[in-house]
């Protein structure tokens, strides 16, 4: 999640947690009541923050914005019964803490001070106010909930045994060398530069605009289908042999490759050490997905049986009309659960 959406998330929470409170309630959970008046202060001050903040896309309505900071009202409370019955709890030193750690990320992230992002993104009177304090003990109480629902060896395992049986799948493997120019006409000049004898490692040091590959003459290691754009792997799998050079320049989206096809074999997917190093990458996202998602189970099982035992008390919003897209309302997820970010596939 965005530092800056994370910090609009926040607002949400930390306004949303209120005690005993007296008068039109919106919603209720236990005795904890959520107001008319104080649902509409916070709608105000999300707006505000809003606006501040650049946007892409539709923002979200003030209905959306309500039904949101209603839902995360109700989820912050059930959370916090889930965390008493299971005997978890948070002490100020750790509050304290958090608020350190968020006191050196949010400057790193936007350039700002922690109180100021607090102040003009949530409307709060900074980071030593009760509202904050309450939303980070809600923070670490997720985090300290979730890590009882799933071990990291339990993911380990899953995972290896997913990547060992992957890593054992017999494919073609090529490596090759290229060098890579805007156009085509330099690309043939390159042709012609190596039919007179010039090395091909030296002419990728000299022309090639590939980052990932110049400084090592243009080679490309351990390739198999897939990890580039198609006409690259049809030159490398399919055109070539072993110690040919493309003689047209390979037009991609990249712009004109001359390719050489150093070697071509069969064998497993991954070497023992990609494997492993394949493991240790994915273990975290893993982790955090799978705890999210019994995270979820948790409060929505708890949900259903305060709704069965009358102990909420919430509104009723219209179904989405099917094929609209309104603008999305602000949201949260547990610690360390933020979606990860869509990488492309590698390609030269």
């Amino acid at each position: 999640m965005k530092i800056r959406t994370w910090l609009i998330a926040m607002a949400m929470l930390a306004l949303a947690a209120c005690g005993n409170i007296t008068g039109d309630a919106v919603a209720r959970y236990d005795s904890a009541t959520l107001t008319r008046k104080d649902l509409d202060t916070r709608i105000a001050l999300i707006e505000k923050g809003l606006q501040k903040a650049p946007q892409s896309g539709q923002l979200p309505s003030k209905l959306d914005i309500e039904q949101q900071i209603v839902d995360q009202f109700i989820n912050q409370q059930i959370m916090f019964g889930i965390a008493k019955q299971r005997g978890v709890a948070v002490t100020d030193k750790e509050i304290d803490t958090q608020i350190d750690t968020f006191r050196v990320r949010i400057p790193q992230a936007t350039g700002g001070t922690l109180d100021d992002a607090i102040q003009n993104q949530l409307g709060l009177p900074g980071s030593t106010s009760t509202e904050f304090r309450q939303f980070v003990s809600f923070f670490l109480v997720q985090e300290k909930v979730s890590e009882t629902l799933v071990t990291t060896d339990t993911i380990r395992t899953k995972i290896t045994e997913q990547v060992m049986t992957q890593a054992k799948t017999v494919v073609q493997k090529a490596t090759v060398a290229h060098i890579l120019v805007a156009t085509e006409d330099e690309a043939k000049k390159v042709i012609e530069r190596l039919d007179k004898g010039e090395d091909f490692g030296a002419l990728a040091k000299e022309l090639s605009t590939d980052p990932g590959s110049k400084d090592n003459g243009g080679i490309y290691e351990n390739i198999t289908p897939g990890q580039f754009v198609p006409e690259f792997d049809k030159a490398m799998f399919t055109d070539l042999k072993p110690g040919e050079t493309t003689k047209v320049p390979v037009k991609t989206q990249f712009g004109y490759h001359v390719i050489k096809l150093i070697s071509r074999e069969t064998g497993p997917s991954m070497t023992d050490e990609q494997a492993k190093l394949q493991i240790e990458q994915q273990i975290p996202q893993e982790l955090q997905q799978a705890r999210a998602m019994e995270l979820q189970k948790l409060i929505d099982t708890e949900k259903a049986k305060a709704k069965t035992e009358n102990r909420i008390v919430e509104p009723v919003y219209p179904t989405p009309t099917p094929g609209a897209a309104p603008g999305a309302a602000p949201g949260v997820v547990p610690p360390g659960q933020e979606p990860p970010a869509a990488t492309p596939a590698p390609a030269p």
